[in-house]
């Protein structure tokens, strides 16, 4: 099959001089391979220093369902077995069978425990080497992708990817480390891929195989980037189409190995999307649910290009459901309709822009709630991958600003081209300063969790999770200084308690906000309150461990001995603490059984 060619007459712009077909294999680089590699080092070096002040952060959110309370992870190289056999919430509760399979991740945290612990800093201080590796491979990637374009087109859009506020999340938040890991695992094999390509480096292509899995095995969602391989190649490489299908069949097959061994594990009786997840589904109607996906996608978009406020959550009811009336709709139709448009524009002529475009499209897909139910309607941390789209469409455009330097062939002239391009120079540097601030602003807010669900409690007043989550923490330092300071512990009970109860208001199929709020009674020694609110968290999880164990307790409390070794003997015992059965040893003795107390007293451990 004959190869295709560009068209001579809409080449662009800013594209060098063509390689000759003799020299296809070892094509000109827009700069020398060691200046690609000091260029990236700088980028790593970029990208911890702006995350650097969260090396020492603790754990928040879900970090207690992957690391803290994961039982898997807590048997280091005893528990990878068990990782790669188990959808990704098991090692947290037996009972939680998402539809999320992500074995590498828990595998990185089951290695890191064996070394350090639930030492959180050494959690965080991989996240910040990831990343930088991910400035570094990222820029290696385009630079190589773009070999034919100004190189100031890959510096731009690696800059505004690292510097972009919507990572927040992603690098600060360890349970994020499936995201960090799918990305970089991705840029590895299409850099690699690339080598391949271009050099027949078989090596290469054997190593891109390998990091393309390792990125299917840390989420899911890296499925979408198979469609990103054939792609590149159609926009930047001077292919066939018989080449370009073979080369993309390996990938190909290991996406389908990766899906079956998913689903294999998975299976079909996982956790369904509720609308308290995904508020589309709250929706009135067809229409309405139609609307609302429409504005949801245009917010994507926006997110990308103004990022704020930005919150760790955005579950019901943060984003509204909207009807046909609502002009954001028909913004966000405007919107979508111009990037589609651009990009079938240059589709034939294969424009960096149309590839911008496809991108974003290609990797946003999964999350956008079109074909089926996403979990969530949205969240920051879905954008990490898709806003690389965007910051090429920007770097792009910036780029067209910038006056070539004259007579170079291998690498640039940095220096001339600095003083001949003052003011696009200046705007990408005030957009990336903009951007840096941002970060910087919004990076302490991750600090630990009774901050950051302070602070986005507050930005998002209607969201039930959130102010759940705040009224958590709140339950959390009230159990903390119960016995070094029992009058401030009463006063974070109550403030704990009208949070929950906010949270409880706007959605009330919460167990973990009635087991919070049962246990803010108990503090206040309200105990009928706290048995109703207990009974309410087992109404929504019947096999709930937690309530259970705290319902026992308000039985023995209240005298009701009986009641209390009841539940606690037809429980499984699999989850319990020396805690609970202190507790049971407790309700035996004063139930009159000594023998039983001393045997449960035995298994406590004193």
């Amino acid at each position: 099959m004959a190869k295709r060619k560009n068209n001579p007459k809409k080449k662009d712009t800013l594209r060098q001089s063509p390689v000759s077909k003799k020299k296809r294999r070892q094509p000109a680089s827009s700069m020398p391979s060691r200046t690609q590699w000091i260029i990236g080092v700088l980028f790593a070096i970029l990208s911890m220093g702006l995350y650097f002040p969260s090396h020492d952060f603790d754990f928040v959110y879900d970090d207690d369902a992957v690391i803290q309370d994961n039982r898997y992870v807590h048997k280091g190289l005893d528990g990878i077995k068990d990782i790669w056999s188990t959808s990704y919430f098991k090692g947290y509760n037996e009972f939680m069978n998402v539809n999320a399979f992500r074995p590498i991740p828990l595998t990185t945290f089951a290695l890191e425990y064996e070394l350090g612990g639930l030492n959180p800093a050494v959690y965080h201080r991989t996240q910040i080497i990831l990343y930088g590796l991910t400035g570094l491979f990222l820029f290696l990637f385009l630079s190589t992708l773009l070999r034919g374009y100004s190189p100031v087109l890959p510096v731009l859009t690696t800059l505004f990817f690292i510097v972009h506020p919507l990572h927040v999340e992603v690098v600060a938040n360890i349970k994020s480390r499936d995201e960090l890991l799918a990305f970089l695992n991705f840029s590895l094999a299409a850099w690699l891929l690339l080598r391949y390509i271009d050099q027949d480096r078989r090596w290469a292509f054997g190593l891109s195989l390998f990091f393309y899995t390792i990125g299917l095995f840390s989420k899911e969602s890296a499925v979408t980037t198979l469609a990103i391989i054939p792609a590149m190649l159609y926009y930047f490489r001077d292919v066939s189409w018989s080449k370009m299908a073979t080369t993309t069949l390996p990938y190909l097959v290991l996406a389908l190995i990766f899906i079956g061994w998913r689903s294999q594990v998975i299976g079909d009786d996982y956790i369904q999307t509720k609308y308290f997840d995904n508020s589309l589904l709250a929706a009135s109607g067809f229409a309405e649910r139609v609307a609302s996906n429409i504005m949801v996608l245009g917010f994507y978009l926006l997110k990308t290009i103004f990022p704020h406020p930005l919150v760790s959550d955005y579950s019901y009811s943060t984003i509204e459901n909207v009807g046909w009336d609502s002009w954001t709709v028909y913004a966000s139709l405007v919107a979508y309709g111009a990037l589609i448009w651009l990009f079938f524009k240059g589709l034939k002529t294969r424009k960096v822009y149309s590839f911008a475009i496809f991108y974003y499209f290609a990797t946003v897909s999964i999350f956008t709630s079109i074909l089926f139910p996403g979990f969530s309607v949205y969240n920051d941390r879905f954008l990490y991958h898709p806003v690389l789209g965007i910051c090429l469409l920007a770097g792009y455009g910036i780029s067209l600003l910038f006056k070539p330097v004259s007579g170079e062939t291998q690498g640039v002239q940095w220096l001339s081209l600095v003083k001949k391009n003052p003011i696009p120079i200046a705007v990408s540097l005030l957009l990336a300063g903009l951007a840096i601030a941002k970060t910087e602003s919004r990076l302490p807010d991750w600090k630990n969790r009774y901050v950051l669900f302070e602070k986005d409690s507050k930005r998002t007043p209607n969201n039930a999770r959130m102010r759940k989550n705040y009224g958590g923490s709140l339950a959390r330092q009230a159990l903390r200084t119960q016995s070094s300071d029992p009058a401030a512990s009463r006063e974070y009970a109550k403030q704990a308690i009208e949070e929950l109860k906010s949270a409880l208001a706007i959605y009330d199929r919460q167990e973990t906000g009635y087991i919070h709020l049962g246990n803010m009674y108990t503090v206040l020694s309200d105990y009928d309150q706290a048995e109703a609110a207990f009974k309410k968290a087992l109404e929504i999880n019947p096999n709930s461990h937690h309530a259970k164990v705290n319902l026992a307790n308000i039985y023995y409390r209240k005298g009701q001995y009986a009641d209390a070794v009841n539940l606690l003997e037809n429980m499984p015992k699999t989850h319990f603490t020396k805690q609970d059965y202190h507790l049971l040893s407790l309700a035996w003795a004063k139930y009159g059984d000594e023998t039983k107390a001393a045997h449960y007293q035995k298994l406590a451990g004193n």
